[in-house]
């Protein structure tokens, strides 16, 4: 626990940061970076699963990133630490979406101030699981989530 600690003071002192120019061209997904961004993924006997079973199947993971038109021109702090667990992210049969997001933005988010997001587990698994024709899973913990057709 002294480690998450330590680990946590580090990435919000903002020692670790990262800029980015301005939006990429060519597709409606991007991520800006203008301010201060730190991402931090930590596991410690931790199994992470993702897996799609089937043909037409979608199965999304998303764990201390940015993910669709995302713009931090602030400072953003995404923190996940798992310790002793598993974090499984599963579509099965056909056309099945399951999205999980952990300590993440997704779709049209923009962080103009300070965004501090954490998920912290303890031998404890965090399971998303999309079963059914054309079934949908979406989870998000600790997140953002600007996107309208993931409801």
């Amino acid at each position: 626990m002294k480690k998450l600690a330590l680990v946590s003071l580090l990435a919000l002192s903002g020692a670790a940061f990262a800029t980015g120019p301005t939006p990429p061209s060519g597709g409606p997904a991007h991520v800006v970076i203008s301010g201060q961004s730190t991402q931090v993924a930590l596991f410690n006997n931790t199994s992470i699963s993702n897996k799609s079973a089937d043909d037409d199947a979608l199965a999304k993971q998303n764990i201390s990133s940015n993910s669709g038109n995302v713009t931090v021109s602030g400072q953003s702090v995404q923190l996940t630490a798992i310790n002793g667990g598993s974090v499984k992210n599963e579509a099965h049969t056909d056309y099945a979406v399951a999205t999980q997001n952990l300590s993440s933005n997704l779709g049209k988010v923009d962080i103009k101030g300070q965004s501090l997001q954490v998920t912290a587990a303890n031998n404890s698994m965090i399971s998303n699981y999309a079963a059914n024709d054309r079934g949908r899973a979406i989870q998000n913990i600790a997140s953002n989530n600007g996107c309208d057709t993931c409801k």
